[in-house]
């Protein structure tokens, strides 16, 4: 009909016309079903077109109420003729196009008249997230907010069986008002089970007009005063104007990184190519270069591990492609590689960190990086953004999901007067270089010096172990003093109210180093750490003291052999306790408990150091486990090794404590495999040992270390031709010496010596293969693609690439790497 063509049912630029539509339509189609029935009598096609129209009239008529409880669908799991329908009808000219249950409040909108209603519950995503912004901009332009339940996770299947849901509901009315919203903050700050119940008392209480602290009003308009217009209904109005003064992203830059479309290919952990291969500043033009790539949650410094191939700026990443030639990385804001700045990861379990980046490095896409532009006190920006403000700024403008760029843009940011920024400046300062030192006793920082057994001189190995951790726990106590005292002085810059002060720090927490402390503890912490910053003393000095029995500290003690653990390190411990570290510092040195895990992890670190030393001090970077003609075994020049770093006997033996069994034992069947572990700090990426295990099988025909610095295809050459050739006339000179002995244990050697010849012939066979298929190790390729072949023909004594996933697995992928 050529009146109604072009008229869509449900476009908004077309509603006058769909009304007019939607009334001759139903008028003659009414008129012509009528007549067609009275010629034709009541047939089976008239009743159902009857009923069909019935439901059509139903499906397009106004209702005064609409609710729903939509399907959540993301955008990308559309199928092809949803997604056409949805880009269509749902995009212009707000874009409810982002997930199924946002084009269902656009819908329920469509279907209510003037005066209608719209409930609907579903995750609550469309809260704070940029993605969600034109989504709140028809909610707060078309609508009023009568009532919003913020409920958060449901872990007690208040919706129904197996049904875990992150939910809000709420009501819309269609009729604009000048009343303030209702809203309830069910999800703050309490348990899941006793959420049903504080909802309901917040629920009854708004009916009954009780003040309740979950519940709150506001004034629809002032939505609108935080960009993007994110439902944050529970901070003052005092604090909304704070987002008024100035956007961080006005003041610093904020870059997303480099894209390399395969890490495997591009990136390696630093020990992979070794520290000469790395580049130290602008003018060393070597091949592989710092990366900031997120990581676990730091503070400060750190989790700088990675390298990635940046030959000729980059020249391979930027030319690669798939196989129909279409660009696979993605080379972001390269303008600021190579400038110190500051790092965070998107996503993690915790609120974001902050870090610092040196020159020297670039970011990664998942590590977005910050600079210094309108304003340049790097310094400042770090220790606001570690501040318990800043996260409770995050937290406000995107609670449900990693920290992005855009948020961080968004956050209010107030310049602090000079004196307020050059203390804050020096604690932060202060801090990276803690931080920065502390790292230093870890094998896994590029920046490793020596380990903490090698530290300290005294006569027990244990004794060493307590006098360092004694020393870190002292460091990062003030590291965590210093931070209280920044959030402090935050908090004077933004010059909050008292009320918002508490509202920070209910959402956050009080910083540790806030807490009251013993008064023998304070006194002690004084005398044995040296304060620089004047300030810092006047706050331990006024920290509020605390008196706990006897039974409360030993509580707190027995807790201690958990301590660095997994998601327990000192700050940990002192949030899930609520003691300040000064407390936990002086119990701990008090009780002289060592953390057996920690032990052994250091333990682990100085077997490593003290094996590469001894390894790249070899020729060719081979040493067997047993001896050879010309080839002292490992563990001789172990001992070696320790009596030249003035241990004695004794220390030697005290190791075996440390690692929880005889080190001879330790070295021979766990050590590979516990190095691998400890290396593996990014779960999607290989396990990356720098030194391997090589093991002819069960019966240890032949076993030797090898450190992949030297490790290339000589190698194989002269592990068949030299060591594998000698460690054979070794077995077999000493089959002769005990040929005419009878006796059982004689025997027993015998067919030990026999099974271990067999080993080492299959050895010798692997390596040929191996040969003949032109393996040809370079340490650029990495860990994961020299090791594939030999972990697939069984030569290492444990495994090290993941083999689950069948021709997807870690093993497979490396096996068949065309780099």
């Amino acid at each position: 009909d050529k009146e109604t063509k072009g008229v869509t049912l449900f476009s908004e630029s077309t509603l006058a016309n769909y009304e007019n539509f939607r009334d001759n339509f139903f008028t003659n189609l009414q008129k012509a079903v009528a007549q067609n029935t009275a010629k034709q009598g009541q047939t089976f096609l008239n009743t159902k077109t009857q009923d069909a129209i019935t439901f059509l009239q139903l499906l397009t008529q106004k209702y005064d109420v609409a609710v729903a409880n939509p399907p959540y669908t993301d955008s990308a799991d559309f199928g092809p003729e949803l997604k056409r329908f949805i880009e269509a009808n749902y995009r212009q000219p707000y874009k409810f196009n982002t997930n199924l249950y946002a084009a269902f409040i656009k819908r329920c909108s469509e279907m209510t008249n003037e005066t209608g209603y719209v409930a609907l519950i579903h995750p609550h995503t469309f809260m704070f997230i940029k993605t969600f912004e034109d989504v709140r901009k028809y909610i707060i332009e078309h609508t009023h907010i009568d009532i919003m339940v913020d409920y958060g996770l449901d872990r007690v299947n208040l919706f129904g069986p197996g049904i875990i849901l992150d939910a809000t509901w709420y009501v819309l009315s269609k009729q604009k008002q000048d009343t303030e919203g209702i809203y309830l903050s069910i999800t703050a700050n309490q348990q899941e089970r006793a959420k049903q119940l504080s909802f309901e008392m917040a629920y009854a209480d708004t009916i009954l007009k009780r003040g309740n602290p979950r519940v709150y009003y506001l004034e629809q308009e002032k939505l609108k005063i935080i960009e993007s217009w994110p439902f944050i209904y529970w901070i003052s109005n005092d604090f909304r104007e704070k987002f008024k003064v100035g956007k961080l992203g006005n003041s610093l830059k904020m870059c997303s990184g480099l894209g390399t479309g395969d890490n495997d290919q591009f990136m390696r952990f630093w020990w992979e190519v070794g520290t000469p291969n790395i580049r130290t500043d602008k003018s060393h033009k070597a091949k592989w270069v710092l990366i900031a790539k997120g990581g676990p949650y730091t503070k400060w410094a750190g989790n700088l591990w990675l390298v990635v191939n940046w030959k000729n700026d980059g020249e391979d990443i930027k030319q690669f492609t798939d196989e129909k030639g279409n660009q696979r990385s993605t080379i972001r804001n390269e303008g600021y590689y190579f400038k110190e700045g500051l790092s965070f990861a998107k996503a993690g379990s915790k609120r974001a960190s902050f870090r610092y980046i040196p020159s020297n490095s670039i970011f990664d896409s998942s590590s977005p990086a910050i600079f210094t532009s309108d304003y340049s006190n790097l310094n400042y920006a770090i220790a606001f953004l570690n501040s318990s403000l800043a996260s409770y700024l995050l937290a406000c403008l995107n609670p449900t999901a990693g920290t992005q760029v855009g948020d961080l843009q968004r956050m209010p940011f107030v310049k602090p007067l000079k004196l307020i920024e050059e203390n804050i400046s020096a604690l932060a300062a202060q801090n990276v270089g803690l931080k920065n030192y502390l790292n230093s006793f870890r094998i896994i920082e590029l920046q490793f010096d020596k380990t903490p057994l090698l530290s300290y001189s005294d006569s027990s190995l244990k004794t060493r172990l307590l006098s360092h951790l004694n020393f870190e726990n002292r460091e990062i106590t003030l590291i965590l003093i210093n931070e209280a005292v920044i959030n402090q002085l935050i908090l004077n810059v933004y010059a909050l109210s008292n009320e918002d002060r508490q509202q920070v720090e209910t959402h956050m927490g009080k910083p540790v180093g806030e807490l009251p402390v013993l008064e023998v503890a304070r006194k002690s912490y004084l005398a044995e750490q040296s304060l620089e910053q004047e300030i810092v003393k006047k706050h331990i000095a006024a920290l509020d003291i605390i008196n706990l029995g006897e039974p409360e500290i030993q509580a707190i003690q027995s807790e201690f052999d958990s301590l660095y653990q997994s998601n327990n390190d000192l700050e940990e411990f002192c949030i899930r306790h609520q003691v300040n570290p000064i407390n936990v510092w002086y119990w701990f040195k008090e009780s002289k408990v060592l953390p057996q895990a920690r032990a052994a992890e250091i333990a682990l670190e100085f077997l490593a150091d003290a094996l590469r030393t001894i390894l790249m001090a070899d020729e060719d970077g081979i040493v067997p486990l047993v001896g050879l003609p010309g080839e002292p075994r490992l563990m001789d020049r172990f001992e070696e090794y320790c009596f030249s770093k003035g241990f004695s006997s004794a220390q030697i033996m005290q190791l075996d404590a440390l690692v929880g069994r005889p080190i001879n034992e330790y070295v021979e069947h766990y050590f590979f495999k516990n190095l691998s572990d400890h290396l593996n700090l990014f779960p999607n990426l290989s396990k990356t040992p720098f030194i391997w295990h090589l093991s002819s099988g069960a019966h240890q025909g032949f076993e030797a270390y090898i450190i992949i610095y030297k490790w290339n295809r000589d190698s194989l050459y002269k592990l068949k031709s030299s060591y594998l050739s000698k460690r054979t006339e070794s077995l077999q000179y000493r089959l002769q010496q005990i040929a005419d002995s009878t006796t059982g244990q004689a025997q027993t050697e015998k067919e030990t010596i026999r099974l271990q010849l067999q080993e080492i012939k299959d050895f010798s066979g692997k390596i040929d293969e191996l040969i003949a298929v032109g393996y040809d190790p370079k340490l650029d390729d990495g860990v994961g693609k020299n090791i594939a072949p030999l972990q697939a023909k069984g030569m290492l004594k444990a495994e090290v690439l993941k083999t689950s996933g069948g021709v997807k697995s870690q093993l497979q992928k490396y096996l068949h790497a065309d780099w």
